[in-house]
């Protein structure tokens, strides 16, 4: 699959944003792919966002994994966006579990964000 542009990045970024339901973001992604081309990391993040606002936590993760599967470079957003997904929904331990596997496992730096919606969870 070849990189998704950035102005297609952004364009599908909005899309989701946009839409009225997290199952939304999902087809999106499913969109991108059948072009064939990777979402984004940003891309994936609205995504995942998308979800933590319906509070599908389980659907953020599994997002999540599905884009560290994909070879896709690592960022900060849909870390946070997945954190925010457990904490919205009262999934504690899993956010703290997240949190700290960011920079162990999966070589990301947690930011300020990354703490605070940690400890929204609390």
């Amino acid at each position: 699959m070849n990189e998704l542009p950035n102005h297609l990045s952004r364009t599908f970024t909005a899309r989701i944003t946009q839409s009225g339901h997290w199952k939304d973001g999902v087809e999106v992604l499913r969109d991108i792919e059948n072009e064939g081309y990777l979402p984004t990391a940003f891309v994936y993040s609205a995504a995942i966002s998308k979800c933590a606002k319906a509070r599908k936590w389980k659907e953020s993760l599994a997002l999540l994994k599905r884009m560290q599967g994909q070879g896709i470079k690592q960022r900060v957003p849909p870390y946070n966006a997945a954190i925010n997904a457990c904490a919205r929904a009262g999934e504690t331990d899993v956010a703290m579990k997240l949190l700290r596997a960011m920079k162990g496992r999966y070589g990301v730096e947690p930011n300020v964000t990354s703490y605070n919606s940690t400890i929204s969870a609390c």
